[in-house]
């Protein structure tokens, strides 16, 4: 479960943790899958805000942790 300390509103879908040297920097909280996938979209996208993070943590409302890293393109 994810515990929010003075908020009132309805539960996120997920909290994104993301890390940078192996820490937690900073976090997003999403409310539906969308927004999940509109950051996550983000944290692959070549000099977008977020893609300065190395990694992101997903933790899902069910305590489900999901991480992800950079994807990796391969040049020909």
């Amino acid at each position: 479960m994810i515990n929010l300390v003075g908020f009132n509103g309805p539960a996120p879908h997920s909290v994104i943790l993301w890390r940078t040297g192996g820490v937690n920097t900073a976090k997003t909280v999403c409310y539906s899958s969308d927004e999940q996938n509109e950051a996550l979209s983000r944290f692959h996208t070549q000099g977008d805000f977020y893609n300065q993070y190395e990694q992101a943590v997903i933790v899902k409302d069910d305590n489900k942790i999901l991480i992800q890293n950079h994807l990796i393109s391969m040049g020909a």
